[in-house]
């Protein structure tokens, strides 16, 4: 039975990724998951040439898998065992093609080498055995598509050839030299190195290769060389530091030599000549494929062609061409994404007769029983929240602002709407402690509405889950609050309307989409208490309508924030002290690595305290390891008062609403995003007196310094996200990695702000007048939905 090329490539894909789970160590960090992964990669063999027993393996494959991320690491290894073997039966790689015979008595010949196709695994080239194989497979490049994609970090600009009489010092310098003499060895600290004697522009002179003393047998006098590097100049006599060299065969070749000249990122065992040779080989043996942008996209934007992008990002012509071949494929990684976004959006746009939560007097009910005036924005987006529920169309927004900027207010609103609707609503907390705290602002705030929300958590008493369960099974609880056992298997809503995601960057898009899946297509709200840069907004939440609460209630003041290096600790403790004797509360927190060292941190701080600098205060513990009773009474303590300082890890950073807290400590802030201690902070921002912020810190790296040293600074939180997204890049932000965005190989969400908004334009507009793909110019845009939607790594 023949195999057409989509299901082949489709598989090779699949195993790509497989392999890279197995030597991350089965962590389930491929981009999607791998439950997601072997889903997917089954759907898309299911209408293939497969061989039945094949597609029954297939069914047990995908069956066996989900809840991939909830087995054994064993069990995990056995799978992927499995799944490699499966889809390497159905399509074996292709051996290497035997070497065509010549007669015996025939001189040798270089012999042509076969074209390339684009799935071809890296070792059909020229050069790629199976270490090196293994090397680039650490770069995740496993087949020829690949390489073409691996993007330069820089570009060297070889163009402007000099001479050593020429060099200053310290200069990074092309140099043209010819060796003039046998070489050296010196042992220096770090290792050998050779030194060889060089002139050039009619001056004598050394090259300096660090770690290569084996130069010295290949390098011989006369030698013409091509070398870049770093001069130096001591008693005026030049010597260069060489990072790379050419050697020249003549004029021509030199010609040749003086060239910009890609840099790549690379990995031990692999070097720039070796990534430049086979990148050479893959142009030259290897077809181009056919862009897949429509003409009016290409046109409208002037962007190059896909293969003269290609062609320009590994041999620029100029340096403006390598920015522009760039920024052409970095805009196609993008729409890709972009389209899937639209796609999602328009099928949870799409009408629901009967849908509408039209409840009269609701709002004017809620707020008139609030012991507060609700701010402008809080008004402002509480109208776009019961515009949203009185459409046909589900709601599906996020709704982001500062700590203490009153979301909680707004969540209140949307659930009332439903539950006086006669329908049913759930919030969703990612901790106990802020599903708590939600259910008793929930229960003032919805009161006096006759609406009673029940909590559900993972460690509430049998006998109070089964009941809340029947409840909600049967329609009499109108409202839930809880963590993530509100989308565990055994709960179900009798008609589920709305569901309020809090914190939504601490859920994966598939726990999110279960709980949405509890309901026949739901009312969906996310919030988020960390602002969000636009370009993470536009690139992870495309698809919602965007809510922002950008006014705090009055009376709140800015936390004054202090960067206090370890040795000045003991000032610390005594500012905690002033603030206990003026009647105000303090929270000290310390970092979470992992939840026995986080454990292990927080009693340890709590144990050096209370027997040393806060020995005369009254010190209470919570930290996520302790028995939920034990927690819920360390809160309440605090709460009361009856505790002067509570010591805690990071489960305190969202939900804890202690109005007499008025300073924060917090151990270890660089151990901590900018993003998170922002948050943490913003703990002690809840009433009218001066709020405190002391950041302890026993790193004296000025980088890390000069990172913390941005609090001090700014308490803009939106101004903190976008540095903390500059810093860190988006793939270490909490939730990023599960928010379904793919691994870009090109794109970057800090340098590509023009091309993702352009990028977003067009794929809006492509789907509203096209939202099937259908038409002849945009089919071949399917693909890149297909990756972005299985959050794929591109390859050609």
């Amino acid at each position: 039975m023949s195999m057409d090329q989509a299901t082949i490539i489709t598989i090779r894909r699949t195993l790509r990724a497989l392999r890279l789970e197995r030597r991350r160590g089965c962590d389930d960090s491929v981009p999607g998951g791998v439950e997601e992964l072997i889903r997917h990669t089954a759907g898309q063999l299911a209408s293939a040439e497969v061989p039945r027993p094949a597609r029954e393996s297939l069914r047990r494959l995908e069956h066996d898998a989900r809840g991939y991320h909830e087995l054994p690491p064993n069990q995990r290894t056995s799978l992927l065992t499995r799944a490699e073997k499966l889809l390497d039966a159905i399509a074996p790689e292709p051996p290497p093609p035997p070497a065509p015979e010549r007669p015996a008595d025939a001189a040798p010949a270089e012999q042509a080498l076969p074209p390339l196709a684009l799935h071809d695994s890296i070792t059909q080239l020229k050069g790629v055995g199976s270490s090196r194989a293994e090397a680039l497979a650490r770069m995740n490049i496993e087949c020829v598509g690949d390489l073409l994609l691996h993007c330069p970090a820089r570009y060297e600009d070889r163009r402007q050839v000099l001479t050593m009489r020429e060099l200053k010092h310290g200069q990074a310098a092309v140099v043209r030299v010819t060796v003039s003499g046998k070489g050296r060895r010196t042992k220096p600290f770090r290792g050998a190195t050779a030194v060889i004697p060089a002139k050039s522009g009619g001056i004598e002179g050394e090259l300096l290769f660090f770690g290569r003393p084996y130069l010295i047998d290949s390098l011989a006098e006369g030698d013409e060389l091509l070398v870049i590097g770093t001069a130096k100049i001591d008693d005026g006599k030049p010597a260069i530091a060489v990072t790379e060299f050419e050697t020249l065969d003549g004029d021509g070749d030199a010609e040749s030599a003086a060239r910009i000249v890609a840099v790549y990122p690379t990995t031990e065992g692999v070097s720039q000549n070796m990534l430049r040779s086979w990148v050479a080989q893959v142009l030259e043996r290897c077809a181009l494929p056919d862009d897949p942008l429509p003409e009016r996209v290409l046109g409208r934007r002037k962007l190059m062609p896909l293969p003269d992008a290609l062609r320009e990002m590994h041999l620029p012509s100029d340096l403006p061409a390598t920015r522009a071949s760039r920024h052409r494929l970095a805009y196609q990684e993008l729409l890709g994404l972009q389209l899937s976004l639209a796609l999602r959006r328009r099928g949870a746009k799409a009408p629901e007769p009967g849908s509408a939560l039209a409840a009269e007097g609701v709002r004017e009910e809620m707020v008139a029983a609030l012991p507060f005036t609700p701010t402008g924005a809080q008004d402002r987006v509480m109208d776009e929240v019961a515009g949203d529920l009185a459409a046909d169309a589900p709601a599906h927004r996020l709704i982001h602002g500062e700590v203490g900027s009153g979301k909680t207010v707004i969540a209140a609103l949307a659930l009332a709407l439903a539950a006086r609707a006669g329908r049913q609503a759930a919030l969703m907390a990612p901790t106990e402690v802020l599903a708590e705290q939600h259910h008793e602002s929930l229960r003032e705030l919805l009161g006096p509405l006759g609406i009673e929300p029940v909590l559900l958590t993972g460690s509430l008493p049998g006998y109070e889950r089964s009941a809340a369960l029947e409840a909600l099974a049967e329609g009499r609880v109108a409202c839930a609050v809880g963590t993530h056992a509100l989308f565990s298997e055994g709960v179900a809503f009798a008609d589920l309307a709305v569901a309020v995601i809090d914190e939504q960057h601490r859920f994966g898009v598939r726990q999110r989409a279960r709980l949405s899946r509890k309901g026949e297509r739901p009312n969906v709200f996310v919030m988020s208490a960390t602002p969000i840069p636009r370009t993470l907004a536009l690139a992870v939440h495309g698809d919602f309508d965007i809510s922002v609460i950008d006014e705090l209630p009055p009376g709140r003041r800015d936390p004054e924030t202090e960067l206090l290096p370890e040795g000045l600790r003991e000032r610390a403790w005594e500012f905690v002290r002033e603030r206990v004797a003026e009647g105000r509360q303090a929270y000290v927190v310390c970092p979470a690595i992992d939840p026995s060292e986080e454990m292990a941190a927080a009693v340890e701080t709590f144990e050096t305290l209370a027997s040393g600098p806060l020995a005369d205060l009254r010190l209470g513990l919570v930290h996520g390891r302790l028995e939920a009773d034990a927690r819920h009474g360390a809160m309440r303590a605090f709460r009361e008062g009856e505790t002067d300082v509570l010591v805690a890890t990071s489960l305190i950073e969202v939900g804890v609403n202690v109005t007499n807290a008025s300073t924060i400590v917090i151990a270890n802030a660089e151990r901590f995003g900018l993003a998170q201690l922002h948050q943490l902070r913003g703990r002690v921002a809840r009433a009218g007196w001066q709020p405190h912020c002391l950041l302890l810190t026993g790193s004296g790296n000025p980088e890390t310094l000069d990172r913390l040293a941005v609090l001090t600074r700014t308490t803009d939180g939106f101004e903190i996200a976008e540095e903390d997204l500059r810093r860190r890049g988006p793939g270490e932000l909490d939730g990023v990695r599960q928010s379904g965005l793919p691994d870009f190989r090109i794109a970057s969400l800090i340098a590509d702000t023009g091309a993702l908004a352009d990028a977003r334009e067009d794929a809006f507009g492509i789907i509203e007048r096209d939202p099937t793909l259908a038409s002849p110019e945009h089919v071949a845009l399917r693909e890149l939905v297909r990756r972005a939607r299985g959050s794929d790594m591109w390859t050609l």
